[in-house]
């Protein structure tokens, strides 16, 4: 059935993809008391692809957290067949990391689960009007992530395998380096992240969005 039959003209179109119905439910009633159509409901991210293929909404609201695939991989494949799609994060990760990852890769704005009815109407409109949406707070972390230095691929690697909880000689051994290659990459960490030790790091590096919990 296509549910983009019978939308008034002028009225905005959208398709929500999160993987947690009441979420789902809960946003699609807020938008449709705002007098936004909601045309699609997707649980995942090869749904979520699909629906935009065949619905083409004016917005896609998407969360970054899917069951199949991040939402970060959705947005790449939405764009790829659709540069002009204007995708909106909704989203509870607050990462700077991930601001900055899904602006970069085209988002056209990133909120935060919990946003008031109106507001998130507000923006979803503006958003198909062209325009563009990030909270004062996501503004904050995108600069902060922007200006700050960065880890390096070898770096997040070697954190990575420190939040598996692997010590010095198991990421040696894995990663064809020796011990001391391991620590001199930890001390990088620890001082970009303004960390103290390991567990410190491993929780900044969550926070930021750098690493999955």
């Amino acid at each position: 059935m296509d549910l983009t039959k019978g939308v008034p003209k002028g009225m905005v179109t959208v398709l929500i993809a999160d993987d947690h119905p009441m979420v789902r439910e809960g946003v699609a009633g807020l938008l449709t008391r705002h007098q936004i159509r909601v045309v699609g409901l997707a649980a995942n991210g090869r749904q979520a692809l699909e629906m935009y293929m065949e619905l083409r909404p004016d917005v896609m609201l998407l969360d970054l957290r899917l069951p199949d695939q991040s939402g970060f991989e959705v947005l790449r494949a939405v764009l790829k067949t659709d540069p002009e799609a204007r995708i909106l994060i909704l989203t509870s990760s607050q990462g700077d990391a991930s601001i900055y990852k899904a602006i970069h890769l085209g988002a056209r704005g990133y909120l935060l689960k919990g946003i008031d009815g109106a507001t998130l109407a507000a923006q979803v409109r503006h958003v198909a009007a062209g325009g563009r949406s990030l909270s004062e707070e996501s503004v904050g972390k995108l600069t902060r992530y922007i200006g700050a230095e960065k880890l390096s691929g070898r770096e997040l690697e070697v954190l990575g395998l420190v939040s598996q909880g692997k010590r010095n000689k198991e990421i040696a051994d894995l990663l064809i380096v020796s011990e001391d290659t391991v620590k001199m990459h930890l001390k990088h960490i620890f001082r970009k992240l303004h960390a103290n030790d390991r567990t410190q790091a491993v929780v900044i590096a969550i926070q930021q969005g750098l690493l999955e919990a």
